[in-house]
């Protein structure tokens, strides 16, 4: 039970007053050496009294008083959780963010023959292992609409926001491509774009990437996209 701090300091006074009125009354025979087993006792718990308000803890022969310090103990907790809530809002990572680390630079035009050679050698060993003969025809592969349209979003969302950091020189083309992210968060701090738009450009690309991620599809991300991602593609084409 947390007792209100009145309450803590007016027994605290009312226990030293007490405890001094009676040593008070039995100085005489302190005095003249006839101090009892009881007396020993009770000036100790009088001196630690008196040096509580002093220290956090205080032990004296055997005997532990301290002080509660809930209020430090509170206030410590809330400064720890400020600052995780700035960290994870100024830290802002997302499982669609993560490939774009991992993807190596692609290979130059010069060594897609042997690249090519390479690969076919590998898928035919792949069908020989798992006994299954290779098709003779190559499989078609295509995309639902749905796919197509929240692919043509998030790529020419990455398409303006590299012109305007190529317009603006906040691109080195002789490191590795810039993450979308990335690339949003350094327009926005180079004052190119609105801190709204940020979030927007944020949201609508988490939205688009499950498609690239040949993750499932719902109707109301789809009918998200189509309404307000080609609005906001205009909006960074308008940013010269």
């Amino acid at each position: 039970m947390q007792l209100p701090n009145w309450f803590r300091i007016t027994w605290w006074a009312l226990l030293t007053g007490v405890l001094t009125m009676f040593l008070y009354h039995r100085y005489p025979d302190l005095i003249a050496g006839r101090a009892e087993a009881a007396d020993l006792v009770v000036f100790v718990i009088w001196f630690a009294l008196l040096l509580a308000p002093l220290f956090k803890e205080i032990s004296l022969f055997g005997i532990t008083l301290k002080r509660e310090i809930e209020g430090l103990k509170g206030f410590v907790a809330a400064q720890i959780t400020d600052i995780r809530s700035e960290v994870r809002n100024a830290v802002d990572v997302r499982t669609t963010f993560s490939p774009h680390l991992i993807l190596p630079a692609p290979a130059a035009d010069a060594q897609l023959p042997e690249l090519e050679a390479r690969i076919r050698s590998a898928v035919s060993d792949a069908f020989a292992s798992h006994g299954v003969e290779a098709p003779k025809q190559q499989a078609r592969l295509a995309v639902s609409d749905d796919v197509a349209l929240l692919f043509a979003t998030r790529y020419n969302i990455e398409k303006e926001l590299k012109r305007i950091g190529d317009r603006r020189q906040l691109l080195d083309h002789t490191k590795r491509p810039v993450p979308a992210f990335r690339l949003a968060h350094l327009l926005a701090q180079a004052q190119l774009i609105e801190p709204r738009l940020l979030s927007a450009i944020r949201e609508v690309y988490a939205v688009c990437s499950p498609a690239i991620h040949g993750e499932p599809l719902t109707e109301a991300q789809v009918s998200f996209v189509k309404d307000i991602g080609p609005e906001l593609v205009a909006a960074l084409r308008a940013i010269s």
